[in-house]
């Protein structure tokens, strides 16, 4: 049974496994940031047309007229009405212009999405570790609580009251800070690097706008400045207390992506630690992972995830088709977010001289050299060991090769149809996933 199905084989569902957690996690960070890009300039766009409504019903009151004392002949303005009702038309004008101006809805529905970023961060990181204690029951007897002999007697089973006293454990790891969250982790199961990434200082200084935000009506407090500083956060200017610090749309672009980024890397650094043997599945998971990041253009996270999903724990008993696959994704996200010239040193760092044409045809479309890439497409035919016809229509390496002319022509000669027309798959189906999954049976691509 794989580690996406949910369903148990009697027809009941299942609590869910490391990789459906963060699956159903990523997917809900990704909804609030697809929410923020539908939401936000809507209500930017709706407060500048009540704000340009209000200004017309106010000028309707206003008339220029040159003051006879002053010298230079300057105009003021002057606001007058004709009846009682104009007067109070114009006095719930005003108030309304108040309220608009007074009440920043742009900066109430930002903050909202971005707390609850961390509402998602938080069932997540508490299904991870009930996922974890499901999947090894041996962690059940790190579990140190005392239940009276009276609530013993109410439970059906030792299977019920070992679920008690897991949700009892994970309630209670979830009332520490992230930073304690993290050091209970790192002890627990004996890692002394979940803190060891770049972006630790950023995560915390999220966490810590969060709760000024939440407990402090987003002023800056002695404690966001004390905790930020100890754990090596760098302000560009260090803010004084008091102060406000709301929430922007790059910054909630790079809070979106960070958290994203970090329950991705937990979820696999623990995954990997606890059950090691499962190499096969994780090497799998995080492959579609990565590759369900390109599908959704999400170039940056790819591109700030390279570091992880190369390091040694991270390759640790990887085959080498997953590893080439995994490179060949890596630089199309490295690629797509700007940084080319990186993307080439990482394709440089590995040797593709023994590799299928599949990969050979994706080196020559990464280094943009599009007529020996149409020449490896004519030589691999209709379906090579990797690649088949659908991976032309949806693999997101082939983005900027669709843009040439000779692919079009390329992509006739081997098929006998236009690019535009259907496509066919030996299993009858538009899918084509370049990830971990390789066999053209499987509708599998790089």
């Amino acid at each position: 049974m794989s580690e996406n199905n949910m369903v148990q084989s009697n027809g009941m569902q299942k609590e869910p496994t490391i990789y459906a957690a963060l699956n159903s996690y990523l997917s809900s960070i990704r909804g609030v940031g697809i929410t923020s890009r539908i939401a936000l300039p809507h209500i930017l766009n709706w407060t500048k047309n009540e704000l340009e409504e209000l200004q017309r019903e106010i000028e309707r009151h206003v008339s220029n007229k040159i003051d006879p004392e002053d010298e230079q002949g300057e105009e003021e303005a002057i606001i007058a009405f004709e009846s009682a009702r104009e007067f109070a038309d114009f006095t719930s004008t005003m108030r309304k212009l108040d309220e608009i101006q007074g009440y920043n809805y742009l900066q109430v529905l930002s903050t909202s999405l971005f707390t609850q970023l961390f509402c998602e961060y938080d069932s997540f990181i508490g299904n991870l570790i009930a996922a974890i204690y499901r999947k090894n029951e041996a962690l059940f007897k790190g579990i140190t609580r005392e239940i009276s002999l009276s609530d013993l007697l109410e439970f059906d089973d030792l299977a019920s009251v070992k679920m008690s006293m897991l949700d009892k454990e994970i309630d209670t790891f979830r009332r520490d800070s992230y930073i304690e969250q993290f050091q209970s982790l790192e002890k627990k199961f004996s890692i002394k690097s979940l803190r060891k990434f770049a972006e630790w200082p950023d995560f915390v200084e999220l966490a810590q706008r969060r709760n000024i935000l939440t407990h402090n009506g987003g002023r800056v407090s002695e404690q966001y400045l004390h905790v930020c500083e100890r754990e090596g956060y760098v302000f560009n200017v260090r803010p004084a207390i008091g102060e406000y610090r709301g929430i922007d749309h790059e910054y909630f672009d790079t809070a979106n992506r960070l958290l994203s980024k970090v329950g991705l890397m937990l979820a696999f650094t623990l995954w990997s630690k606890v059950f090691p043997k499962e190499h096969e599945d994780i090497h799998r998971a995080l492959n579609d992972t990565i590759f369900n990041c390109l599908l959704q253009k999400r170039w940056n996270m790819v591109a700030e995830l390279v570091d992880f999903s190369l390091s040694e724990p991270m390759k640790k008993s990887i085959s080498e088709i997953n590893m080439r696959i995994r490179l060949v994704n890596s630089a199309i996200g490295l690629k797509f977010s700007g940084d080319q010239e990186s993307a080439k040193n990482l394709l440089s760092s590995f040797d593709w001289t023994a590799s299928y044409r599949d990969f050979k045809l994706a080196i020559a479309v990464l280094l943009d050299d599009y007529d020996e890439a149409v020449k490896i497409m004519k030589s691999i035919g209709k379906s090579g060991e990797i690649v088949n016809q659908a991976a032309y229509h949806t693999w997101p390496l082939f983005t900027e090769l669709r843009e040439q002319p000779a692919f079009y022509e390329a992509y006739f000669t081997i098929y006998g149809e236009h690019y535009s027309e259907k496509v066919s798959t030996s299993k009858g189906t538009m899918e084509a996933h370049p990830s971990a999954s390789v066999s053209v049976e499987k509708g599998g691509a790089i």
